[in-house]
């Protein structure tokens, strides 16, 4: 009777496995047609190199959840995202003010703390230019401001970089001299491996609680870096 239990289980080690050494696919893209209309903003993170995944989008008439397949975000099925009363954001927001009068009491602390983590934190910091590795980088639109002059001379020292011999980037900017403001599209896409984020993150934990244990146990006095 659980003859199928064991192929299922097998099956979904290796797509847990394949999740995480495949790298995976990151797009964002920033998006404001003119100057009447609002930016939204889209960011999507596809697994298996783009194949499948989830696409965040914001835009003035809220935010929701959409699938991602082959890199493109499908209409449906859509979860709609609910955002919290502004009186419970005012009222959060108290809060937090009264407890960031409580943490100022307290900076021996806080100093404590920023020993204890700030070296492993400058590692991790150091490390993640081996996880993410950007592929693209894409600008088109207007840009204007109050002073013609200044608009020209800013606009020129974009389309300069055009003469840059970059795969990566790609600039296309138009001057208004008519209306001040800016308005295009700016797309990113980048790739990062989830795996070697995790392994780098459990070194990041060990290295913290290896300076824990060497100044609650030991009396080690650590150094700031």
């Amino acid at each position: 009777m659980l003859d199928w239990l064991a192929p299922l289980l097998y099956a979904l080690a290796a797509l847990v496995l394949g999740i995480l050494c495949l790298p995976i696919a990151l797009s964002l893209q920033v998006e404001r047609p003119g100057l009447s209309t609002a930016w939204k903003l889209r960011v999507q993170l596809a697994f298996f190199r783009g194949g499948f995944g989830l696409g965040l989008h914001m835009d003035p008439n809220g935010r929701s959840l959409i699938p991602v397949l082959l890199g493109c975000p499908l209409p449906f099925p859509s979860l709609a995202l609910i955002t919290r009363p502004e009186k419970e954001k005012k009222t959060q927001g108290k809060i937090i003010k009264e407890n960031k009068a409580k943490d100022e009491t307290s900076k021996g602390d806080l100093l404590g703390t920023i020993r204890l983590l700030l070296r492993p934190s400058l590692g991790l910091l150091a490390s993640l230019r081996h996880i993410i590795g950007l592929k693209k980088i894409s600008i088109q639109g207007s840009l204007g401001f109050a002073d013609p002059a200044q608009t020209g001379s800013i606009c020129g020292y974009l389309q300069s970089i055009k003469f840059i011999k970059n795969k990566i980037l790609q600039i296309k900017i138009n001057p208004d001299f008519n209306r001040p403001g800016a308005y295009g599209q700016l797309n990113l896409i980048a790739h990062f491996h989830l795996g070697l984020l995790l392994l780098l993150l459990g070194r990041f934990g060990l290295q913290v609680g290896c300076r824990f244990l060497a100044t609650r146990f030991f009396g080690r006095k650590l150094a700031l870096i």
